[in-house]
């Protein structure tokens, strides 16, 4: 009997003890909503030439997509410097605070807009896409491989009708779909006629939207195309520097220049970032120099940009790193890079270390396709010290002409 007593006072205290708990508990939360108000929504704007919207609150969340500069966007949190946007009932992002200014509390959250009409109509550069849209939207724009697609997403916006006029002047679009993922969030899907993309472009303005998807490379031949070529670094950015001294930088240099004498002597049109030991900008942070090369880089009749480094260890035995790495970004830069790193290893006789996807700043573009290589290790002892001779930018620059005449040869749509 006395056990079975004890246990129920385990198992029911008094109520005042319930009460006094609650209580407290209240007390905490009001105290805790004291300190930390609730973010009032509101809208803010992209200001930035390229803004990223990533899946968290800080700069090592990925990136979901990349805006440029008018977008108007609806907050409705703010945490640690960040704006959490979201872009449809079940796609959230956030926004770095430095990337975006905040409106007038009086502008209200963007209606979702109706998209009525659809059209693809081919122009000399490829097809254009043309949705007539009221306000600039947030968008996102991604490639497949296998099949070839290209499909964009718009945010905050219905689909009104799902029919698309597809006009016979499209030469780059075979078919089109168009799909509402959910509520405030569209989808067109545009199936390619080719298999290597060649790059796409995105404005907004005038009550519509419109997307360039570039024609497919027509010819094998490298006569007219248009090579852009970025030796890396340069003026106050040594690069890295080797055991003895030897920079980085001039030896980007002297392989760029070679190799733009082998491809204008094949017929190619190169236009080289920087043909001396300067900067491309005129900032005086790395961020500035870096936008700087990307704006210099981006060119509307370019074919392929190619960026020329040299590697280096950053921490431990920089004997043990050696070899050639290339590195890419958008998935139509993946054939491309893979060319260039088996020809430069080649030529060179270094080791085949790898290709890999990398968001290095000067590859973060669509325009066209885009590859960096790093052609040995300056770091290292006796890479560096062939780095002083003529023959190893000579083997360099062979390999990478090598490397583009190929990709062009393989990609060429020719009947």
């Amino acid at each position: 009997m006395i056990a079975c007593e004890v246990y129920a006072c385990l198992r029911m205290p008094s109520t005042r003890y319930f009460a006094a708990g609650r209580a407290l508990v209240l007390a905490i939360v009001l105290a805790c909503a004291a300190s930390a108000p609730a973010f009032a929504a509101r809208a803010v704007v992209t200001t930035e030439p390229r803004t990223d919207l990533r899946t968290g609150p800080s700069k090592a969340h990925n990136r979901i997509t990349v805006l440029p500069p008018g977008i108007t966007l609806w907050a409705n949190d703010f945490v640690d410097g960040f704006y959490r946007i979201p872009l449809a009932p079940i796609l959230h992002a956030w926004v770095s605070q430095g990337h975006v200014r905040p409106l007038d509390r009086s502008v209200a959250c963007p209606a979702v807009q109706s998209l009525r009409d659809i059209s693809v109509k081919g122009i000399e550069a490829g097809s254009v896409v043309v949705l007539r849209i009221a306000r600039p939207v947030a968008f996102r724009v991604t490639q497949g491989i296998q099949p070839p697609t290209l499909t964009l997403d718009l945010f905050g916006v219905r689909l009104a009708r799902y029919g698309v006029r597809q006009l016979p002047s499209d030469r780059c679009t075979w078919a089109i779909e168009a799909e509402q993922v959910t509520d405030g969030w569209a989808r067109l899907t545009f199936n390619l006629t080719f298999a290597q993309q060649r790059g796409w472009r995105v404005a907004q303005g005038d009550g519509s939207l419109q997307l360039l998807i570039r024609r497919p490379y027509e010819t094998a031949s490298l006569s007219g195309k248009v090579i852009v070529i970025d030796p890396g670094h340069g003026g106050s950015d040594s690069g890295a520097v080797g055991p003895t001294g030897v920079r980085e930088k001039t030896v980007n240099l002297r392989i760029a220049a070679k190799l733009k004498s082998l491809l204008e002597g094949r017929g190619a049109v190169v236009r080289m970032l920087r043909d001396t030991d300067s900067a491309v900008g005129s900032g005086s942070t790395q961020r500035a120099e870096l936008e700087a090369r990307l704006a210099a880089s981006d060119q509307p009749d370019a074919d392929l940009f190619l960026s020329v480094h040299n590697n280096a260890v950053g921490s431990g035995n920089a004997a043990s790193a050696y070899g050639t790495e290339t590195y890419y970004w958008s998935p139509m830069s993946a054939l491309p890079a893979r060319i260039m790193q088996n020809h430069l290893s080649a030529s060179l006789g270094t080791k085949n270390r790898f290709i890999s996807w990398r968001p290095f700043y000067v590859l973060r573009s669509s325009d066209v396709p885009r590859v960096l290589v790093e052609c040995a290790f300056v770091s290292n002892p006796t890479e560096e010290a062939r780095m002083k001779s003529e023959k190893f930018a000579t083997a360099a620059a062979n390999g990478l002409a090598m490397g583009v005449e190929e990709f062009f040869q393989i990609v060429a749509n020719v009947d």
